[in-house]
């Protein structure tokens, strides 16, 4: 079955873009709820748990992601694995780096409660998992895999336009800030301005890699600014 096009049939578009929404939560379901049920059932501890999780749900994405583009002419290039000019990367960082250390600031008044906590890691492991892995593992799977299946299913095959990319992006980091709730409505403000920042640097740039670089910036910042 060809995924991308489940939800593009003949149909309305609010019609189509319910479906999509429904097929891009399924699959978000499918990614995250493997991880979750091995870690509530072995009991993990947060120091395995944490890089349990990025390794398995960011597998199960690749598995996904490559039946899926095995299926169209573009493969993976499709889900945002293609390089960009320097400039775009520059830009990014020029970007990114002021809106994650006002977000980190910001949050650090908020005295929200740190996820976290009690997770006792050398500095070296912290920067390898959060700076490095999560902005890896979640811009795959959120601005690569999510994003991407999103706007090609809402959109007509025969007409495609950027207001879907626009629309997909915006949801997808709705989504991505609704997860967050779990910390409180700051952390998941901040991480719908991530979202929503990476997502146009997704759309905008056609690779995940600026979308890695906003993530990771980020991701410095709340740790230098707890």
């Amino acid at each position: 079955m060809d995924f991308d096009c489940l939800a593009a049939a003949d149909v309305g578009p609010n019609l189509r873009l319910i479906r999509a929404i429904g097929l891009t939560l399924s699959f978000f379901v499918v990614i995250y709820l493997p991880a979750s049920a091995l870690v509530r059932i072995l009991h993990l501890q947060l120091s395995t748990a944490v890089p349990l999780i990025m390794v398995l749900t960011l597998a199960v994405t690749a598995a996904v992601m490559l039946l899926m583009a095995a299926r169209t002419p573009n493969g993976v290039a499709q889900y945002g694995f293609t390089l960009v000019a320097p400039r775009v990367i520059v830009l990014a960082a020029l970007v990114s780096a002021p809106l994650a250390v006002c977000s980190a600031l910001l949050l650090s008044r908020a005295h929200e409660t740190d996820p976290l906590a009690g997770l006792s890691l050398p500095l070296w492991l912290v920067v390898l998992y959060f700076v490095v892995g999560a902005a890896v593992q979640e811009e795959v799977i959120f601005r690569g895999f999510l994003q991407t299946t999103l706007e090609t299913s809402a959109a007509p095959p025969t007409a495609p336009s950027p207001k879907y990319g626009v629309a997909a992006s915006f949801l997808v980091a709705l989504l991505f800030g609704g997860i967050h709730l779990v910390v409180g409505r700051y952390t998941a403000a901040a991480a719908f301005i991530l979202g929503a920042t990476a997502g146009e640097f997704r759309r905008r740039s056609g690779s995940l890699i600026p979308a890695v670089i906003c993530h990771a910036f980020f991701n410095l910042a709340v740790i230098i600014w707890p």
